[in-house]
C-alpha cells in the first residue's frame, strides 16, 4: 500500500457524451433551472456522473461576504451534494443523511444510519464492528443518489439504505464483503438500466424498489473510484476503474483489464473510454467487446479527482491543483494538450496533504476546481483554459460543486453552502 494517503474522490458517471449547445433553460438539461430527478435522468456524484452542467449560470466570484445565500453546518465528508428543485441532500459523518430546504438551507430531516437497521443478526455485528481507516475516506465518502422518489445512500461498513424524499426509510441492506481498500470505501452507487449499482470490494445489482439483490460479480473488485455506465450497442455496460467490463442485465464480465486507474473513475463516450491517472488511455471497444488503445499519455505525480470530457478535451487536476488536459482526437503515445500548468501558485495546505482531491465540474461555459485549503478555481471551459476567477471559502473540501439554474452548492469545512448572485 502507498504510503500517501489516497482519499478517494471516486466520481459517479452513467454516460458522459459530447452534448451540443443547448438552450439552457430546457427543463431537461442537467442543470437547468427547472431539471428534476427521475428514474431514466438520476441525480448523484457530478450531477449525471460527467460533471457537466451545461444549463447552469452560477456566479462567477463570491466570497464568505458575497453571492452567498446560506450556508449551513451539516459536519464534514468528503461526499458531494445532490439536488432537486427544491430539495439538497448530503450526507456526513459518522452516518447521517441531511435533507435540506433549497430556498434557505433549513434543515428538513436528518436520518441516522445504525448497524441496528440491518434485518440479519450477522450483518448487524459486523456494520457495528466496522473500523474506519485511520486519515482514510470515514464512513459517508460515497454521494448518495435520487431519483426523484427515493435517495440512495451507501456507508463503508457495508449498509445501503433508501429513503423517500420525506425522509421515511423504504429498505435497507447489508452488503457482507471484506475491504479491499486499505484507506476506507468510496465508491458511489449509480442507476444503470434500471439497477441500483454498488461496487464495494465486489459489484452488485439491487433493484432500487425493494433493495433485492439482483447479481453480484466477485471477479470485479472495487478500487477507490467509481464504475462507469455506458451503452454500447444494445448492450448495457458498466467499466470499472479497474477495466473491467460488465453487462448490466445479468452482471456478467465481458472484457478485463483495458484500462486502470486508482482513484479515479473512467469516462466513457461514443464508443470510447478514458482512463485518467498516472497512466491516461482511450480505449475504444467493439461490438465483440475487443478493446482497442486509440492513445496514450502520462501525468506525473499523484491524481485522486475524475476527469471532465468537453468538446474534445480530457480536462484533469492533479494533487497539487496544477490543470493537465489531452486532446482527445490524438493518435498513438501524445503529450498533453496542456502541459501540468499550476492554478494556486506556490502555495501548501498546512496538514501537508495534497492540495487538490475534487474532481473538476463544467457550470455553463466554465470550469470549476475545489480544494482542501479553501481557494475555487474558475477557468474557461476551451483549449486554452485562461483563469477568470480565485474565489476563497474558509475551510476548504475534497467534495466536488454541483449546480442548479443559477446557483452553485459545495461543501466547506463543516458546512454546505448555496452560492448564487
Amino acid at each position: 500500500m502507498r504510503t500517501s494517503i489516497p482519499l478517494l474522490l471516486g466520481v459517479l458517471i452513467f454516460v458522459a457524451v459530447e452534448t451540443p449547445a443547448a438552450d439552457p433553460s430546457a427543463p431537461g438539461l442537467l442543470g437547468a433551472p427547472g431539471f428534476e430527478p427521475s428514474p431514466q435522468q438520476p441525480f448523484g456524484w457530478r450531477g449525471d456522473g460527467s460533471g457537466r452542467f451545461p444549463g447552469a449560470t452560477p456566479p462567477l466570484e463570491w466570497s464568505l461576504k458575497k453571492n452567498v445565500r446560506w450556508s449551513t453546518v451539516v459536519g464534514r465528508s468528503y461526499s458531494s451534494p445532490i439536488v432537486t428543485a427544491k430539495l439538497v441532500f448530503v450526507t456526513s459523518e459518522p452516518n447521517l443523511l441531511v435533507c435540506l430546504d433549497r430556498a434557505d438551507g433549513k434543515v428538513i430531516w436528518k436520518v441516522e444510519m445504525k448497524p441496528t437497521d440491518v434485518a440479519d443478526e450477522k450483518g448487524r455485528k459486523m456494520a457495528a464492528g466496522y473500523e474506519v481507516a485511520p486519515a482514510g475516506a470515514g464512513m459517508t465518502a460515497a454521494t448518495p443518489l435520487t431519483d426523484g422518489k427515493n435517495v440512495y445512500a451507501v456507508f463503508a461498513n457495508g449498509i445501503v439504505r433508501a429513503v423517500g424524499l420525506d425522509g421515511e426509510p423504504q429498505w435497507t441492506t447489508f452488503i457482507d464483503a471484506e475491504q479491499n481498500t486499505g484507506y476506507g470505501r468510496s465508491s458511489s452507487p449509480i442507476l444503470a438500466a434500471g439497477k441500483l449499482i454498488v461496487h464495494m470490494t465486489n459489484l452488485y445489482a439491487f433493484d432500487p424498489a425493494t433493495g433485492k439483490q439482483l447479481w453480484v460479480n466477485a471477479k470485479t473488485k472495487s478500487r477507490y473510484g467509481t464504475p462507469t455506465g455506458f451503452t454500447l450497442g444494445a448492450n448495457n455496460l458498466i467499466v470499472t476503474p479497474a477495466g473491467d467490463v460488465v453487462r448490466v442485465d445479468d452482471g456478467t464480465s465481458v472484457a478485463a483489464s483495458i484500462g486502470n486507474t486508482l482513484h479515479s473513475s473512467p469516462v466513457a463516450a461514443d464508443g470510447v473510454v478514458y482512463f485518467c491517472e498516472k497512466d491516461v488511455s482511450a480505449v475504444r471497444l467493439a461490438a465483440a467487446f475487443k478493446d482497442e488503445e486509440l492513445w496514450s499519455g502520462e501525468i506525473e505525480g499523484e491524481l485522486f479527482g475524475s476527469p471532465l470530457l468537453h468538446d474534445g478535451v480530457l480536462f484533469t487536476a492533479n494533487a497539487q491543483g496544477e490543470l493537465i488536459a489531452f486532446n482527445t482526437a490524438a493518435k498513438g503515445s501524445t503529450d498533453p494538450l496542456i502541459a501540468p500548468r499550476s492554478l494556486l501558485g506556490e502555495v501548501k495546505d498546512k496538514t501537508g496533504k495534497p492540495i487538490a482531491y475534487a474532481s473538476l465540474a463544467l457550470a455553463g461555459k466554465h470550469l470549476f476546481l475545489n480544494t482542501t485549503i479553501g481557494d475555487i478555481i474558475v477557468l474557461e471551459a476551451t483549449r486554452e483554459a485562461k483563469p477568470v476567477a480565485r474565489n476563497s471559502l474558509r475551510d476548504g473540501t475534497g467534495s466536488a460543486p454541483v449546480f442548479s439554474g443559477k446557483e452553485m452548492f459545495l461543501r466547506d469545512g463543516d458546512k454546505l453552502f448555496c452560492i448564487g448572485e
